[in-house]
């Protein structure tokens, strides 16, 4: 009998005293897994500031829809940028996989500055690339909006979300999930607004991303000014005349009534030269 209390005593002892070891090497774990975390974001932080001060930008606005230069852009040089890098685990992920309803240039006389991506109100939508979130907001024409600046010298946009799931200066990883597509703002029905833009500049997303097959073009990209050549047509418009088609107008008429060419109005107005023309349409001409 007395045996048999030793015994137990004896087991009962060790197992505690296990116990407390175990419980000590779990907690010290936690802790290193902790400060491991830490570290890790405090460095991602430094390197992305670095990057984006290689890329030439100058400042933080959480509260500016598009980023605002400090200085004159020199537009001579062509910049190389490496969208995605595999060797240190980047890619791309689309942001919603639809048709697009709406392409970058003009449309109606107006610029438009992305592309429009079909989709139902309460879908997914994507950051394309790894970055720092800049901008979420409401405002009148975008809706719910999300703005990323990513490592690789790039903004994207994403506009007329039904929800927001994240939240200024955050840390976001391709194919995180940062809001739910909707129809806010100046919408006529649910779509992505999605836009690419470097230094507060928006290029055409389809020069970088093939949307049918939802992935990139190429890994490399150089921004030149070909990029950027509607921004001279934007400053053409401030000077730009127009004329409300009448009864017996046709192309030809009104472009020798003001002394331009058929190619030019159908350039300026996205029509070819069949078209039908309506009494009371509006026509650029020059």
């Amino acid at each position: 009998m007395r045996l048999f209390l030793i015994t137990t005593l004896s087991f009962l002892y060790i197992y505690s005293y296990s116990q407390n070891i175990a419980d000590s090497t779990v907690a010290i774990s936690y802790e290193i897994v902790e400060d491991t975390i830490a570290y890790d974001s405090m460095a991602y932080a430094i390197s992305f500031n670095d990057r984006l001060e290689e890329f030439g930008y100058q400042n933080w606005q959480t509260n500016e829809v598009y980023y605002k230069h400090n200085e004159v852009l020199n537009t001579d040089d062509s910049i190389a940028i490496t969208l995605v890098d595999s060797c240190k685990n980047e890619c791309y992920s689309h942001p919603f996989q639809g048709a697009i309803t709406s392409h970058f240039g003009y449309r109606r006389y107006r610029q438009h500055y992305g592309i429009d991506i079909d989709l139902i109100t309460g879908d997914s939508v994507k950051v394309a690339f790894d970055g720092k979130v800049r901008v979420t907001k409401y405002t009148r024409g975008f809706g719910k909006l999300v703005v990323v600046r990513h490592k690789n010298g790039l903004e994207t946009a994403y506009a007329h979300l039904s929800k927001i799931l994240t939240d200024s200066n955050d840390c976001v990883k391709s194919g995180d999930i940062i809001g739910l597509g909707g129809n806010t703002g100046r919408s006529t029905g649910s779509h992505l607004h999605f836009e690419v833009r470097h230094l507060g500049r928006a290029m055409d997303p389809e020069s970088i991303i093939d949307f049918d097959k939802a992935e990139l073009l190429d890994d490399n990209i150089l921004i030149c000014d070909k990029n950027f050549d509607y921004l001279q047509r934007i400053a053409n418009d401030k000077n730009a005349k127009f004329h409300y088609v009448k009864s017996g107008d046709n192309l030809s008429r009104i472009a020798r009534r003001y002394k331009t060419r058929i190619s030019k109005l159908c350039y300026y107005n996205g029509i070819n030269q069949n078209a039908i023309l309506q009494i009371g349409q509006k026509l650029r001409v020059r």
